[in-house]
């Protein structure tokens, strides 16, 4: 059942931010800060992605010993997952994940879904070893796979869903997919090196077409895909989006940014575009419009995008190993500050504002944390 608090705190936002407003009638908005919890013995905390719920997902690492799977309440407690890395979390509160048995031959990568405290092996019955990429909210999941336990290559894929495996119409030697939609239709990535026959591709019910070319070199990388089947994605330094089966070319020197949150429903993306003087700035690509840039001082990049259209993404104009993180509601900047520490980085952001990402301690550990808008904050703080 969700957190009764966060629920009503995301009420509270939702109705004190309209989902659509004049820049000039958009004040800016005050964030605050919450630091997640951290697994005993654990000094890295990493973050991969966050609900509507506010629950985090992400992972425990530190020297020698093996990483664990993290889940964060909407109140910053953390709960052990088991071995292995979060990939991600769909709206239903399930979690994707990867425990890697085996770093070198004979690999054994093995995906899982967390769902009420019971994980579920992915691939159990198909793959010596395989790797997810992500799901959706009916944890319908792509996955690349192998046969053999010595070989590296993904030279097949297949959709899962609850034990029942359909393989894609294409096979390798290189065959890759990224990103899934709700309705089950998945982008990814065909390549022949030795002929330089390379290819994005959209799958559905296993059947795959192969999308229209675009400029750049070697393989194509779709990033994500919503309901309408719009890809985005790279092609080296490329950004490419696909509306049916056409290629257009979004920058010829940027990229899309990485993961599903790197477009929205409204078919708008985020990534970096550079210009002449070869600095890369945070921008954004609008549904049927020109590319926007964001304002910030480079080199910056967006990271990803909300429903509402708010981006949030860093800067290292300042310093390039101290990123600061920033957020972007129609056309205002407000810059997500660490509360300890000198630098951050956010990850995602769900549609209620709610921002996760990375910063520093005092000892120079990486810690998760929220950035919460401030009417979140207050009705969190009144039901305390």
């Amino acid at each position: 059942m969700p957190d009764l608090r966060a629920s009503l705190a995301a009420l509270a936002l939702a109705t004190a931010l309209p989902l659509v407003a004049a820049p000039s009638a958009v004040a800016e908005p005050e964030m605050a800060v919450l630091e997640l919890g951290r697994l005993p013995g654990y000094p890295g905390h990493y973050v991969t992605g966050i609900n509507d719920l506010g629950q985090v997902v992400g992972s425990a690492q530190g020297d020698g010993v093996p990483p664990r799977a993290v889940l964060w309440s909407p109140r910053g407690g953390a709960s052990d997952l088991g071995p292995g890395l979060a990939v991600g979390i769909n709206q239903r509160g399930q979690v994707l994940g990867l425990e890697i048995r085996a770093a070198a031959p004979p690999y054994q990568h093995k995906p899982w879904i967390w769902s009420g405290g019971t994980r579920t092996q992915v691939m159990q019955a198909y793959a010596a070893w395989a790797y997810a990429p992500a799901f959706n909210d009916d944890a319908v999941v792509p996955v690349n796979y192998s046969t053999s336990l010595m070989r590296q290559e993904h030279n097949r894929a297949a959709v899962w869903k609850a034990g029942r495996h359909v393989e894609l119409s294409l096979s390798g030697p290189d065959l890759w997919v990224y990103a899934i939609n709700g309705a089950g239709a998945v982008a990814g990535s065909y390549a022949v090196s030795a002929t330089q026959d390379f290819a994005a591709v959209r799958c559905v019910d296993g059947a795959c077409t192969r999308l229209g070319t675009g400029p750049g070199y070697g393989p194509y990388i779709p990033e994500a895909i919503n309901e309408a089947g719009v890809v985005v994605g790279n092609r080296a330094t490329v950004a490419l989006r696909w509306e049916g089966d056409e290629a257009t070319v979004l920058s010829e020197n940027g990229r899309v940014a990485h993961g599903a949150q790197a477009l929205n429903e409204r078919g708008d993306a985020v990534g970096w575009s550079s210009g002449a003087d070869g600095v890369r700035r945070a921008v954004l690509w609008p549904a049927g419009g020109k590319q926007v840039d964001l304002g910030v001082p480079g080199p910056a990049e967006a990271v990803a995008i909300n429903e509402r259209g708010d981006v949030v993404g860093w800067t290292s104009a300042n310093e390039w190993s101290s990123p600061r993180g920033f957020l972007w509601r129609d056309g205002r900047i407000t810059y997500l500050d660490p509360p300890t520490g000198h630098f951050s980085r956010p990850i995602a952001i769900n549609d209620h504002g709610v921002v996760v990402g990375h910063t520093t301690g005092t000892d120079s550990t990486n810690r998760p944390v929220l950035w919460v808008p401030a009417a979140s904050a207050q009705v969190e703080r009144a039901l305390r």
